[in-house]
């Protein structure tokens, strides 16, 4: 059993006793599903975990020893987080990107809110490279007025991807859920179904 906590830590279990086969230390909490997969190739590992991190690093482990094989960081957004589990198909991992961008811009009149926009990315579930990103707001933020407090607002933002993608082979795309926009102008792609082309990212409709 692979099971993730607030603290970071990530453990393996044997799953008729409990005890602990190993540990493993992220850089911060995990919230993510674990996702288990063969592993094709030369080296040891021959299944690896997958699984991301609320500084929304995604790491691979191997399964039976816990040791890292990569870590990718998939947002430089301050707040970015992954909370869905990457889904794994045909070797690549799919991995949803959200924020907490609300909560941060709730804590006091200072935040310029908001610029975070959600995204999916593919990784080689190998080596952890990127093959593409895609945002789920295709047009940058910028500035569209000013808070009472002189803050400026920014838009479009939000659209934050909470859930693991879901993969529909036949037509080869991939369907994921869409969190709120975090100002006005609300973008049509926020609070919505988006469909994505699985080999280039492509956005197939909204």
């Amino acid at each position: 059993v692979f099971i993730g906590v607030d603290t970071g830590a990530v453990y393996s279990l044997e799953a008729a006793s409990g005890c602990v086969y190993w540990s493993f230390q992220a850089e911060a909490g995990v919230r993510t599903a674990i996702t288990i997969a063969p592993v094709k190739g030369p080296g040891a590992t021959r299944h690896a975990i997958y699984f991301g991190d609320v500084k929304a690093n995604v790491y691979a482990l191997d399964a039976a020893t816990g040791k890292q094989l990569w870590k990718a960081k998939v947002e430089d957004h301050p707040v970015a987080r992954i909370t869905g589990a990457p889904t794994l198909y045909r070797g690549r991992l799919y991995v949803p990107v959200s924020s907490s961008e609300e909560r941060a811009a709730g804590y006091g009149n200072n935040y310029p809110c908001c610029t975070f926009r959600g995204s999916i990315v593919a990784l080689d579930a190998g080596t952890g490279k990127r093959i593409w990103k895609t945002y789920i707001i295709p047009e940058e933020p910028k500035p569209v007025g000013k808070t009472s407090q002189g803050i400026a607002i920014w838009a479009p933002s939000g659209g934050a991807v909470w859930s693991s993608p879901t993969i529909d082979a036949k037509n080869h795309a991939l369907y994921v859920g869409t969190g709120d926009a975090y100002n006005h102008p609300a973008a049509k792609t926020t609070d919505a179904i988006v469909a994505l082309d699985m080999d280039t990212g492509k956005m197939l409709w909204a």
